[in-house]
């Protein structure tokens, strides 16, 4: 097989494009710490400063010496695809790059989800276990989410409720004030995963398998700016293969994530 014609990067948008399409809370978080990953195992070091001291002026005033935290995300996640393709520079040249992208894309977005959101559950705040069997107790547990996340100061804008299919299935009763995706009047992008709207909340459902509790709801509300992620395709080749009959496609994917603000990450695991 010939792969003279080969072109990775042409592969490799195809391949971020259906990658994203396959995240569902991935596209919420913060992504300001993306830079130049080269084989995974790298970390970014986020540094911050005290919040300074608001006094009341009376004629003179205190110099407050700031000092600084830092926090480190580790880059420590590397996932590969690799799979047969009996002519690349056929597919190439046809376009038709999805149907050999879309299998892999799902996986590693399946593999980077579960990720993330266990961080977030372990990294987060809990704001209660008391068992939500109905929508009066799954209300009751947003409500506690909204509440801790006021109180914590955390800014009203880009707030985000990820829920598992049981505690969706309660916010979408009959009775219950979700306000659904489908039925906004808004211009903005539907994501993938988000069906509506409750308490201030953009709500979205995720089949991640870091939510599943034995048939039990599972919430978490967070501000996305609060959870830092990155990630990179990286080593995106193709080989011909020396034991089969075709071409090899194969490719890393590095990534990491951390929670920056556990109070405005807020978890709800129903007992």
């Amino acid at each position: 097989m010939a792969i003279t014609n080969y072109i990775p990067t042409i592969w490799h948008a195809s391949l971020l494009e259906n990658l994203h399409q396959n995240t569902f809370v991935i596209p919420t978080l913060n992504r300001d710490y993306e830079g130049d990953i080269v084989n995974g195992g790298e970390a970014v070091k986020i540094t911050g400063f005290t919040q300074p001291t608001i006094g009341t002026y009376a004629g003179s005033i205190t110099r407050q010496a700031l000092t600084d935290s830092s926090q480190t995300l580790n880059i420590d996640q590397k996932r590969y695809y690799a799979y047969l393709v009996d002519d690349v520079n056929k597919v190439q040249a046809a376009g038709s790059f999805d149907a050999f992208q879309r299998d892999a894309a799902a996986g590693l977005a399946d593999v980077a989800e579960d990720f993330v959101l266990t961080g977030m559950i372990s990294g987060g705040t809990s704001a209660g276990t008391t068992a939500v069997t109905n929508l009066a107790t799954a209300d009751a547990a947003v409500v506690k989410i909204r509440t801790a996340l006021v109180k914590a100061k955390v800014p009203s804008s880009d707030r985000y409720l990820a829920v598992n299919p049981e505690a969706a299935a309660f916010l979408m009763d009959a009775g219950g004030s979700l306000f659904k995706a489908n039925e906004s009047a808004s211009d903005e992008t539907i994501r993938n995963g988000v069906i509506g709207r409750y308490r201030g909340f953009t709500v979205i459902e995720s089949p991640s398998a870091s939510l599943v509790n034995t048939n039990k709801p599972v919430f978490i509300g967070y501000w996305g700016r609060a959870v830092g992620f990155v990630q990179q395709l990286v080593k995106q080749r193709a080989n011909v293969a020396l034991d089969a009959f075709g071409d090899q496609i194969d490719g890393l994917h590095v990534y990491g994530a951390k929670v920056l603000r556990t109070t405005a990450v807020q978890t709800y695991v129903s007992l």
